[in-house]
């Protein structure tokens, strides 16, 4: 291997390591029941330390400036909303999305523990949607959902699935593509961020049983345009690694990709214009992979064609002992990986959460 792949993998894995979270002190918040909230039109509130019932726990519509944190939940709606934080948060066993965005601006989602939930956030026509931090476990689709998140026409600047820990238990979950960019398109100056996500199917059995439609990461999904896709942990958590199955301007860098064999273990990382749009300036550099398919042969890349103007360069494809060298996950489940954080009159750091962390 030469140094400089070397010192590409050895950055990666320094990216995950448990010991991100030292020095910081979790604390339990004491919870206190609620009905289910149903807002219209209100401004500048927070909600704290709730336990909220109700298969949708919180419907929010035409609100601004609201925080949601460290709350017990099944489910939060948002509709043509602006500046919402989501924070801390513990979204599970519910039938629905777990946060749902339609036509909204500024949503952040930060630090939750989500599990159990048709899809994790799901946004549709909307701009700077931020999905920063959060461990998701066991999604469930159906299709077309079953997703950590998924952008659906979202625009524009400063939006961004960063840092994200998933996990989908064979028997337990039914995932599609795990991070999904369905027609979304950022800018030039802020393309569409997709960094430094940890994604596993079954820490044991990989991707058995799962869909055989479902990726780790599906960017230009029916197009789309400027994303940037990089130095993402991808560890049989689909049929595919990571995809482009169409649009302009994106690129894939830094990634490692790993797949072990199963029932529908497929392709590690592909290039491949399925849309019904034209497909251009499409790159992929220095990313690491090792997929072997259900027959038991190596596919780590695969270009499908239709795309104009590709580069594909200084990759490492068909490496088995990648797995030697796999990076550690970002924080022990189901801790989030960047719960948001209270800093301290001392300079400590207090991470309060809705469940017992002891």
């Amino acid at each position: 291997m030469k140094i400089s792949a070397l010192t590409s993998l050895l950055a990666v894995a320094a990216l995950f390591w448990p010991s991100l979270l030292a020095g910081i002190t979790f604390e339990s918040a004491e919870l206190t029941a609620s009905s289910v909230i149903r807002w219209e039109g209100r401004h500048h509130e927070t909600l704290d330390a709730l336990k909220i019932g109700g298969p949708l726990s919180i419907r929010l519509e035409s609100c601004k400036d609201i925080v949601v944190s460290t709350c017990e939940l099944s489910s939060i709606e948002l509709i043509a909303c602006k500046d919402i934080t989501i924070r801390n948060c513990w979204i599970h066993d519910s039938e629905r999305i777990a946060v749902e965005v339609g036509g909204c601006q500024k949503v952040t989602i930060e630090g939750c523990r989500i599990e159990s939930v048709m899809s994790g956030v799901y946004a549709v026509d909307s701009q700077s949607i931020r999905v920063l931090g959060n461990f998701v476990r066991n999604v469930n689709g159906p299709f077309p959902r079953g997703q950590l998140a998924q952008f659906d026409k979202v625009s524009g600047s400063n939006n961004w699935v960063c840092d994200n820990y998933a996990i989908n238990e064979r028997g337990k979950s039914y995932p599609e593509d795990v991070i999904n960019m369905y027609q979304s398109k950022g800018t030039e100056k802020s393309p569409i961020l997709i960094e430094n996500n940890y994604l596993v199917g079954d820490p044991e059995a990989g991707s058995e049983d799962k869909s055989p439609t479902g990726s780790g990461i599906m960017l230009g999904d029916g197009g789309g345009e400027n994303i940037l896709c990089r130095r993402n942990v991808i560890l049989s958590a689909g049929q595919v690694g990571l995809g482009v199955s169409g649009g302009h301007f994106i690129r894939v860098e830094d990634n490692f990709i790993i797949g072990r064999k199963s029932n529908v273990s497929n392709t590690g990382l592909y290039v491949w214009n399925q849309s019904k749009h034209p497909s251009d300036h499409v790159t992929v550099l220095r990313n690491r992979v090792s997929w072997v398919t259900k027959d038991g042969v190596d596919e780590s890349w695969w270009n499908g064609g239709g795309v104009k103007k590709l580069a594909e360069r200084d990759n490492h494809f068909a490496d088995a002992s990648l797995a030697n060298i796999t990076p550690k996950p970002p924080s022990n489940a189901p801790l989030p990986p960047k719960p948001w954080l209270t800093v301290n009159a001392d300079g400590t750091k207090t991470a309060r959460l809705p469940w017992k962390t002891q």
